[in-house]
């Protein structure tokens, strides 16, 4: 049935609750989302904490919802009030409520194949609870090493991570459920005498700038669109208000990409001259270079490199440099206000024209519909 509220908006102007872990760097990225909807609305919005102990007393006072509900007595407490609601964690079934948030199995999945495309075989999962978002990110990440053919340890307390890093040969892929969570296998390293990236490589999730000041080496992280989800869920609050109707079903936000630091900026390819050519491709993708380049680096021909490189990878030179060119143009479509030419020159085409025809066929949009869908904001 779709989600329905029948209160008239009030004339004056809309006051907004953002109801939100505010120590959390997901839940400021959303936060940001949503005021840059509600600017341009003339909302009123209050960012609250969702520990705040008066919190459930006053949700009639407010004409909108957006919440990342953290027990199921603050959802009940919701549902009673009768305000539209939108919410923005996986952390908590809310079926009850319209939702926008992370596509956490995509966010795993991601994590997963990050790590294969640089030749880890042995893989720990982190899970520093076991909410649901944490549930799906294993399970996208376990799914994703399934279907190669690989495995995935699962740790959830430091002790049994350093235990579990201590058996392991290395080199070793981790992945945390979130930035904070992947500072535990930071620390384990050092207990386990193991270095990081050399030994073990640590990605974390949500691009917390406050938990990456606290690491050391800096931590690699899946971004997951945060500003966008605030900006959609802003979006469906305003139709809700509104009197419209909403599907229940929840709309899913796909990660933008893996932003790489030093936790994980390594390979981990047994083959010397494979791995030579990648780190080459890596370093160098978004200059306008091709195959005899990353030939001139190793001493094979090129038949031998490419039969190399195919078993290794199971994907040719070309096809590796084109993927690092397309991951680089993501990340700057999303990431930065750079015009499309200047976007394509920094990801190694010398032609906008030829990017977006590459693009288009390896992504399926168009370079512009592909930020206009992933950055709204």
């Amino acid at each position: 049935m779709p989600i329905t509220f029948k209160r008239p908006l009030q004339t004056e102007r809309p006051v907004i609750g953002v109801i939100v872990n505010n120590v959390g760097g997901y839940s400021r990225g959303v936060v940001r989302g949503v005021t840059s909807f509600a600017f341009a609305r003339a909302w009123a919005c209050r960012v609250q904490g969702v520990n705040d102990l008066d919190l459930t007393r006053h949700l009639a006072d407010f004409d909108g919802l957006i919440v990342q509900a953290a027990s199921p007595q603050q959802v009940r407490a919701l549902a009673a009030a009768r305000v539209p609601v939108v919410n923005v964690s996986s952390a908590l079934p809310m079926t009850r409520f319209a939702s926008v948030v992370s596509d956490d199995i995509a966010v795993g999945r991601l994590g997963a194949d990050y790590f294969l495309q640089r030749g880890y075989r042995r893989f720990i999962f982190h899970a520093a609870d076991d909410r649901a978002f944490v549930k799906l990110r294993h399970k996208g990440f376990s799914d994703r090493l399934s279907e190669a053919g690989e495995m995935c340890f699962v740790t959830t307390t430091p002790e049994a991570l350093v235990s579990q890093l201590s058996q392991l040969q290395p080199p070793i892929a981790v992945m945390g459920s979130n930035d904070r969570a992947a500072l535990i296998p930071l620390e384990a390293c050092l207990t386990a005498g193991l270095k990081v990236p050399d030994d073990v490589a640590v990605l974390g999730v949500d691009n917390d700038d406050l938990v990456q000041s606290l690491a050391y080496p800096a931590l690699s992280t899946i971004n997951t669109a945060r500003e966008r989800i605030g900006f959609e869920a802003a979006a469906v609050l305003e139709k809700l208000m509104a009197g419209a109707d909403v599907s229940p079903s929840p709309i899913f936000i796909l990660p933008t990409g893996v932003i790489t630091r030093r936790s994980t900026d390594v390979t981990a390819l047994s083959d010397s001259d494979v791995a030579t050519a990648v780190r080459y491709i890596h370093a160098h993708a978004g200059q306008p270079i091709g195959v005899p380049h990353v030939l001139a680096e190793v001493p094979l021909s090129r038949r031998q490199l490419e039969r190399k490189f195919r078993q290794a990878m199971g994907h040719s030179i070309l096809e590796e440099l084109l993927r690092c060119r397309m991951d680089r143009a993501r990340q700057l479509l999303t990431e930065t206000e750079l015009a499309l030419p200047q976007i394509a020159l920094a990801s190694g085409f010398m032609s906008a024209s030829y990017f977006s025809v590459v693009f288009r066929r390896q992504i399926g949009h168009t370079p512009g519909a592909y930020r206009a869908q992933y950055n709204r904001t």
